[in-house]
């Protein structure tokens, strides 16, 4: 904005002069602002209105299908052993189960571990320090470790980690835990020592726990590969050949099972290792548990699946979890000898009443918005306000006066109406079910009518005998009664209502020439009328900042003629002396 100097000859307050000339020609882009402004409150409202009535829309989505109301309820007899919960597949009717097992994750419980001088262990203590004098290799998920003297309580814990299992070294206690990242027999680990100075360091972690007595675990490391016993298996090790189909899968069997992913070894080497474990593991066939060096105070429990029996079927699952045909079984607890429970599953009628509920709450919801928005007293008397007027107007004055004029900006709105028409037409549909026409009225839900309902609340649906709602519970309570007694002719009907109000819906959401898909309003010509308030707002402030500078011109043109005067005067007063 130029810098202007004015009225030092005439003595007149020039920018006062130029301000009230061009105010009524300021006014004028007031109401230009204002238009605009009260669009960008349309704008505004509608946005919230479609937002609410494109959620709704959404919600009678799945009530436009039959697996909307396939609700099913369930108990089982004892409440303590198992919890069932039943899908909308779930059978109706009875049935019988037993539990036999429960998941357990594969934990080991390390003994003590000591010091060769006593003190306490911690992470930095070494394997020498627990008194391993050479180094060893264990195996724990196929993983071979090997174990040096050097190598500190911390860095043995982390080997065990990066082998796929959880495991800590605890402080207070003294103990090294070992556990499966998840319970079943299948993600159970496996822990075993690959040579003499293998189980001496197992021993000195605590981790030597000793197998159950029907858990032989050495000779089932050698019986397994191949099915074959130890005789015959060392006699196929010694006619080893690399030629020999049944050895390579030997070898790839056992490489699999104990050496490391990146071990560059040769089928000689694996062999010849394979060769030295199955030595040591008749070794340990021989020996005492007191020799094999065994922690008398670490506990071993193995990973074990759940296993239940449904209807006499029997089913296994890594987790006390079952998903067997629409039923979530959860086992707790065994089940005696001789002991069944029994699952009872049926139709939620409750279920199904509460879905319908749910459904005209929303609706009623939207559908009383609407009316309390098109009936709204006018605000005609509350124009946006220019930033003139808001100065002299506190911020809570500002907040009521502009509450006002945004409560009637939807007042008899033509695309409203259209839209509440689309949606009480429905509403107020027929049906034939089975031969027989229902309409909501069958099921005692209907509206109160003009006289009796709130304010604006008159296209608004109550349920008869509806505990919740003041205006109905007295009555007879329709619905219920008809689930009760015909809960697919209920449903039948609802879905039949939803889908035609979905339609309707969708029918005025497609885009046009005014509105874009999905919108409720016409929201390309608000914006169409936006931007050319934008347009002319700034095409009538270039028209103003004309007019100003022409009236500055004149003015400063009044100001050059009466200082050539005042210097023609002062001349001749010199002249007359």
């Amino acid at each position: 904005m130029p810098i202007r100097i004015t009225g030092m000859n005439s003595g007149l307050d020039t920018e006062a002069l130029v301000s009230e000339l061009v105010s009524a020609y300021r006014a004028k882009g007031d109401k230009y602002t204002k238009a605009q402004t009260k669009i960008s409150w349309k704008q505004e409202a509608w946005k919230t209105m479609s937002s609410k009535t494109y959620s709704f829309r959404n919600s009678l989505d799945k009530m436009r299908f039959t697996t909307g109301y396939n609700l099913k309820t369930t108990s089982v007899s004892n409440s303590s052993k198992a919890t069932v919960t039943a899908g909308n597949n779930a059978v109706n009717g009875t049935q019988t189960l037993e539990i036999s097992a429960l998941a357990k994750t594969g934990y080991l419980t390390g003994g003590k571990v000591k010091s060769t001088d006593g003190t306490a262990v911690s992470n930095s203590t070494t394997m020498s320090e627990l008194g391993l004098e050479s180094n060893g290799d264990i195996s724990i998920n196929g993983k071979r470790i090997e174990i040096n003297k050097d190598m500190k309580v911390s860095e043995v814990v982390r080997k065990l980690q990066d082998a796929g299992v959880d495991a800590s070294f605890d402080a207070t206690n003294q103990r090294i835990f070992v556990s499966s990242k998840e319970s079943g027999k299948e993600a159970d680990f496996g822990l075993t020592a690959l040579n003499e100075n293998g189980a001496k360091a197992l021993s000195a972690l605590g981790l030597n726990a000793k197998p159950a007595d029907d858990d032989t675990t050495y000779a089932r490391y050698v019986n397994n590969y191949g099915g074959k016993s130890d005789d015959a298996l060392r006699e196929l090790l010694q006619s080893y050949d690399t030629t020999d189909a049944k050895s390579d899968r030997l070898i790839a069997s056992f490489a699999k099972e104990y050496k490391n992913a990146d071990d560059d070894l040769t089928k000689d080497a694996v062999l010849q290792e394979f060769k030295d474990f199955l030595a040591y593991a008749e070794k340990v066939q021989t020996k005492t548990d007191k020799e094999l060096g065994y922690n008398a105070d670490a506990v071993r429990i193995k990973g074990q699946d759940a296993t239940i029996k449904l209807n006499g079927a029997e089913f296994t699952s890594k987790s006390n979890s079952f998903s067997i045909n629409g039923l979530t079984i959860n086992a707790m607890a065994l089940t005696e000898k001789g002991e069944t429970l029994s699952i009872t599953t049926s139709t939620d009628n409750q279920g199904i009443y509460d879905k319908i509920k749910d459904f005209l709450s929303e609706y009623n919801s939207l559908i009383n918005s609407m009316t309390s928005s098109y009936n709204a007293e006018s605000s005609s008397d509350y124009e946006p306000l220019t930033d003139d007027e808001k100065e002299s107007m506190s911020e809570k004055e500002i907040e009521k006066w502009e509450e006002k004029g945004k409560s009637g900006i939807l007042r008899r709105d033509s695309t409203l109406s259209t839209l509440m028409s689309a949606m009480t037409s429905v509403m107020s549909k027929s049906y034939t079910i089975n031969g027989k026409s229902y309409a909501l009225s069958s099921f005692g839900i209907k509206t109160l009518g003009i006289t009796n309902a709130e304010k604006n609340e008159h296209n608004a649906y109550h349920i008869d005998g509806d505990a919740d709602d003041e205006n109905t519970s007295a009555n007879t309570d329709k619905l219920m009664a008809a689930i009760i007694a015909d809960p697919d002719g209920v449903t039948q009907f609802f879905q039949k209502l939803s889908s035609d109000l979905y339609e309707n819906l969708g029918k005025n959401m497609t885009s046009t020439t005014l509105r874009s898909y999905g919108s409720f309003y016409n929201d390309k010509e608000l914006e169409k009328e936006y931007n050319s308030y934008t347009t002319k707002i700034s095409d009538w402030e270039q028209k103003v900042s004309d007019i100003e500078d022409s009236y500055y011109k004149k003015f400063a043109a009044m100001e050059s003629a009466l200082a050539e005067l005042q210097s023609q005067s002062s001349q001749l007063s010199g002249l007359l002396g």
